[in-house]
C-alpha cells in the first residue's frame, strides 16, 4: 500500500526503483532533499515504516514483476531504475535482471503513461555478448531508447562509498584485511576511474531538473583515472596494512573461483566474469561529471576511511 501523507511532492514524484540499495541509500534522501517525493519500490515490507517515517512513500513490488511496477507508477512523474547485479546468483543473473528487469520497467512505464525515465548502466556498456554484464546494460539501453521515452541514461564507473551493502572497494578490502598476502590479479594494470556515491546521485538530480538532459547518454567518472593495483595500494595504506603483494596470473584466478563457486561454505571474492572484465578499462575521455554536478568532484584517494570499520 502506498504512504502518501509522509511526503509532498515539490517538483513531482519519482519512483526509485534500487532506492533501498548501495546506490539508493544515498540518493533518496538526496532526492527528497533536493524537494521530490520519492516513492521506493520494496520487495520486502520489514523496513517500510522506517523508510515512511523517514519522508518516503512505499509500494510492494519487483523489477522481475511488470505488474507490480505499474501498481507503483500510479500518480508517479519519473521513474529512476538503479536495479542491476553485479554477480550471477542462481536465477539473478544479468539477463534477467539488467536486461529484462529494465525492460519491465520501461514497458511499465509506457503502458501507465509515465514518458520520463532515468537509466542505471555502467562505463563500458556495448556489443560484446563475451562480457553479459556490458552487454546486458547495452541492450537494456537500446530498448529504452527504441521504446521512445524521455530518457536519461547514465554510465558511471566503479562507484565508491560508504554503505552496508557490499561493493567493489569494500570487497577488494576484505581480501586486504584477511589474506596473508595481497593477491594482484594479473599485471594490475587494468584501469578504473572511480567516481563516489555522491557525485552520482548529484547527476541523478541534475537529470530530474533539466529536461535538457532528455535523450542523453552521460558517461560518469571521478577525478582520476587508477589502476587496480593503485587501488589495492590506497585500501592498504588506509587499513595500515604492510602485506607483500603478489601477482596471479588471471587463468590461476579462475581455476581458484572453479574449486570455491560450488563449495556452499565459501564465497569467492570475485567471480569468474569480474576476472574477465578485468581485461577491459574502465575509464572515460568524455565525464560529463564535472558539469552535471556543479561542485568539485571526490576522489578516491584520502576518502574511503569507511574500509576500516
Amino acid at each position: 500500500m502506498v504512504a502518501t501523507e509522509t511526503s509532498k511532492a515539490g517538483k513531482g514524484t519519482v519512483l526509485l526503483i534500487g532506492g533501498t540499495g548501495y546506490v539508493g541509500d544515498v540518493m533518496r534522501n538526496r532526492m527528497r532533499d533536493a524537494g521530490y517525493a520519492v516513492r521506493l519500490l520494496t520487495r520486502s515490507a520489514s523496513n517500510n515504516s522506517r523508510y515512511e517515517r523517514e519522508g518516503f512513500q512505499t509500494v510492494a513490488g519487483d523489477i522481475t514483476d511488470t505488474d507490480s511496477i505499474v501498481r507503483a507508477l500510479s500518480g508517479v512523474d519519473t521513474v529512476v531504475n538503479l536495479v542491476a547485479v553485479i554477480k550471477e546468483k542462481g536465477d539473478a543473473t544479468f539477463e534477467k535482471m539488467n536486461y529484462q528487469g529494465s525492460v519491465n520497467v520501461a514497458d511499465a512505464a509506457r503502458q501507465t503513461g509515465v514518458t520520463r525515465m532515468v537509466q542505471m548502466s555502467a562505463l563500458g556498456a556495448g556489443n560484446m555478448p563475451e562480457y553479459p554484464y556490458h552487454f546486458n546494460k547495452w541492450r537494456a539501453e537500446n530498448y529504452i531508447k527504441d521504446l521512445g521515452l524521455e530518457y536519461t541514461i547514465f554510465r558511471p564507473s566503479i562507484i565508491f562509498g560508504p554503505g552496508e551493502k557490499a561493493q567493489f572497494v569494500s570487497q577488494l578490502a576484505d581480501v586486504v584485511k584477511m589474506a596473508p598476502v595481497i593477491p594482484v590479479i594479473g599485471d594490475g594494470k587494468s584501469k578504473f576511474q572511480p567516481v563516489h556515491l555522491n557525485d552520482v546521485s548529484d547527476a541523478f538530480i541534475k537529470a530530474l531538473d533539466d529536461r535538457a538532459t532528455i535523450g542523453q547518454t552521460y558517461e560518469l567518472g571521478g577525478p582520476e583515472k587508477m589502476t587496480y593495483e593503485d587501488i589495492l595500494d590506497e585500501i592498504a595504506r588506509t587499513l595500515g596494512k604492510k602485506k607483500p603483494k603478489i601477482h596471479m596470473p588471471p587463468a590461476l584466478m579462475q581455476l581458484a573461483v572453479s574449486i570455491m563457486d560450488p563449495l556452499p561454505v565459501i564465497e569467492a571474492p570475485v567471480t569468474k566474469q569480474q576476472l574477465n572484465m578485468l581485461k577491459l578499462d574502465n575509464t572515460t575521455d568524455h565525464n560529463a561529471a564535472p558539469d552535471l554536478v556543479g561542485h568539485e568532484l571526490t576522489p578516491l584517494r584520502g576518502n574511503i576511511d569507511y574500509i576500516k570499520s
